[in-house]
């Protein structure tokens, strides 16, 4: 759920582009009709062309991003639902002249933001995109994690539905349906395909959509997807609650000491030692396991010992809350190659490495705090272990419908003729990956065939939308468009810009990366099995 670290610098290959008809005299409100949008009003209107624009912008699940300089027409609608009260801002930028590629791609966001504006806009208008994105009603800011929640409340102990619906599905479909008529007012035609792209909070809403309104798109790359939010997000703070209850908190140095000696014991599992859990089902260390052991910090040769109190809370985001005393409405933990330091046991000491406290856990704890508890003030640290469960049972039972976007049957989406390519980082720090393959498993026992549509990967040693060792595909949007367009099915998922130049292929669940042999940094030395 996060676009927070730095972009990368260098751009992907442009998509071929076809002339379109567009005449600059028409990115003016007078000249494209009103959008027709079911069960709103439609505020406002506007538009203008934009010239030399710049910005640093990426693809979702991308690290393949850098400063874009675009030409295209900026249009802003503002509509509202009546007797909501909300006010959703729905962005659909258009490129000038003969550089649209006839393409439509709407766009998702990230924590509790529906959209990121600029940031994936720019790359997607450079790649020959009309493209959309939506704030759901709710002003985000761009370059963090959007972790604020105040929006979900009316006021306090009573939830804002309308926007927390909007949050969920409604602004998602509504940004589809004005930036399609945009899109074909603006060129004089519609756009020959329509797709889908979306991160973390993204891929929930990508798979959202095929799964509610599944006569949308043509094509949805859904990476890293957040579904069933309501379950994982408030279970992701399990760490911090054995922290606090034990009053134990590890400095984030001996959390890493913890990870190099799972990493190191469970690296050889694919054939090859690079610093990546490739086959986490059979990673079965334990952080107990290495109690005892030395490490050392910082570069630092100075030797400290891991501690049994530490290995409780790296056990705890490894097993995630399931491994607690009340286990109904528990989920699953991260993968051994994780960064867990990040969210689930985030840590911060005084200088010398000692007297450490919790730092920042908003994600988690903002869910307890405005959708379980409903009271911004509300205290976590001092929750007992039986009151986390309760909570955590409660927001599975009162948010599991409205945000769970989990539903199995894709069935209308596949006889519509669409097409869906996931895939998840295993070394993701935010979400467990194996919801995403609880889902898949759930979509594959309902319909045998469901590969002819939809193809999930995993991308071992890669964290959440990017980053980590692992290679990340960066053209898995290029695929999904040969998927739908020409009928090519991916096979694999071509990954690149791993550490140390390395590229390796992806495979379709549930077959794995296995060393054959050769250069690890090539893709030629690892095949599917």
């Amino acid at each position: 759920m996060q676009i927070a670290r730095e972009m990368p610098k260098q751009a992907q290959g442009t998509i071929a582009l076809e002339t379109a008809t567009a005449s600059p005299n028409r990115c003016s409100p007078a000249h494209l009709p009103k959008p027709n949008l079911p069960g709103a009003t439609i505020l406002n209107v506007q538009a203008q062309e934009a010239h030399n624009y710049s910005a640093v912008s990426l693809g979702p699940g991308t690290n393949d991003g850098g400063r874009y300089t675009i030409n295209f027409c900026n249009v802003t609608v503002t509509h509202t639902h009546p007797g909501w009260n909300d006010s959703i801002n729905t962005q659909i930028w258009l490129p000038l002249e003969s550089n649209w590629n006839g393409r439509f791609q709407a766009l998702g966001g990230g924590g509790y933001s529906t959209g990121f504006g600029s940031i994936y806009l720019t790359y997607a208008v450079a790649q020959g995109f009309a493209s959309a994105s939506t704030d759901g009603g709710v002003s985000a800011s761009g370059g963090t994690i959007p972790t604020d929640l105040s929006w979900s409340l009316s006021s306090e102990g009573n939830v804002n539905w309308f926007l927390l619906e909007d949050y969920a599905s409604k602004a998602t479909n509504d940004m589809a349906v004005i930036g399609k008529q945009i899109t074909r007012g603006y060129y004089g035609r519609p756009a020959r395909y329509s797709y889908f792209a979306g991160c973390s909070g993204g891929g929930r809403q990508g798979l959202m959509m095929a799964q509610d309104y599944p006569d949308v798109f043509d094509g949805i790359l859904a990476v890293s997807p957040a579904i069933n939010p309501e379950t994982f997000i408030p279970a992701g703070y399990w760490g911090v609650q054995v922290m606090n209850q034990d009053r134990v908190f590890p400095s984030p140095c001996e959390i890493e000491g913890f990870m190099s000696k799972a990493v190191e014991a469970c690296d050889r599992l694919d054939g090859v030692a690079d610093g990546i859990v490739s086959l986490p089902g059979l990673c079965h260390v334990r952080a107990v396991d290495f109690v005892g052991q030395n490490y050392t910090c910082g570069g630092s040769h100075v030797q400290h010992t891991l501690t049994a109190g530490g290995a409780k809370v790296v056990d705890a985001a490894w097993s995630g809350s399931g491994s607690g005393s009340e286990e109904e409405g528990g989920w699953f933990g991260l993968n051994k190659d994780a960064d867990i330091t990040s969210y689930y046991l985030p840590t911060t000491c005084a200088a010398n490495g000692t007297a450490c406290t919790v730092g920042n856990s908003d994600l988690s704890g903002n869910w307890f705090q405005y959708l379980v508890a409903k009271d911004p003030n509300f205290e976590m640290s001092n929750l007992p272990e039986s009151a986390f469960f309760s909570m955590l049972r409660e927001s599975t039972r009162k948010y599991g419908s409205m945000l769970g976007s989990n539903n199995p049957d894709l069935s209308e989406f596949k006889a519509n003729g669409g097409k869906i390519i996931t895939w998840h980082g295993l070394a993701d720090e935010v979400i467990p990956p194996n919801g995403t393959v609880g889902y898949y498993e759930e979509v594959l026992k309902l319909d045998g065939k469901a590969r002819d549509f939809f193809r999930f990967f995993e991308a071992p040693g890669v964290g959440h939308c990017y980053g980590g060792l692992g290679p990340i595909p960066n053209g898995a949007l290029s695929q999904l468009m040969e998927w739908v367009e020409k009928d090519q099915t991916p096979d694999t998922l071509h990954a690149t810009k791993g550490s140390n130049d390395t590229a390796r292929d992806l495979c379709p669940y549930p077959l794995r990366q296995m060393f054959v042999g050769g250069d690890p940094r090539n893709a030629t030395s690892f095949a599917c099995a």
